[in-house]
């Protein structure tokens, strides 16, 4: 539970109040009684609990089934938002693993906390892109907190991205 508990906290940014994390941690952990979550056939803990996670967090995630739809919502969570989606007009449409390749560095520069990461979460049940902004510091603790807890977690990186959606 500590583990979650921090992994939580890395991927709000350490802004919640810890009595808020605390909750979020115990309705991820208890959502086998959560009956938010009781159309799930006999899921397996790891499953339950990745799912839970992406759902509980949800207002922290941009979520959508097209990638001008997430690049839309991710630039919106920005006082500055970001240059406009990558079009690539009359040619064959861009690329998830295109669009992140072209996005991780204009998250890396900028400066707040030495720049941002875009992590691609995996909510089990949907085709859906849900993807969580993360201090780009935090990235190599977040990744191993989710690997402790087997939970999927990847960086936006073209190769990985592309890998875990097929492409």
């Amino acid at each position: 539970m500590r583990m979650l508990r921090e992994l939580v906290d890395l991927l709000t940014f350490r802004e919640l109040e810890s009595e808020e994390v605390d909750s979020l941690v115990a309705s991820i952990e208890g959502a086998a009684d959560d009956p938010e979550f009781g159309w799930m056939e006999d899921p397996e803990p790891d499953e339950l609990r990745q799912t839970a996670l992406v759902f509980k967090l949800m207002q922290h995630f941009a979520v959508g089934d097209k990638i001008d739809e997430v690049h839309e919502l991710i630039s919106e969570w920005f006082d500055e938002p970001l240059a406009d989606f990558p079009e690539n007009p009359g040619g064959p449409k861009l690329l998830v693993s295109e669009y992140f390749a072209w996005l991780d560095p204009l998250l890396a520069e900028r400066e707040d906390n030495g720049g941002y990461e875009a992590l691609v979460i995996d909510d089990r049940v949907s085709d859906n892109l849900n993807v969580i902004m993360v201090w780009r510091a935090d990235t190599p603790r977040i990744l191993e907190l989710a690997t402790q807890l087997a939970l999927v977690v990847d960086r936006s990186h073209p190769y990985v991205l592309s890998r875990a959606l097929g492409l």
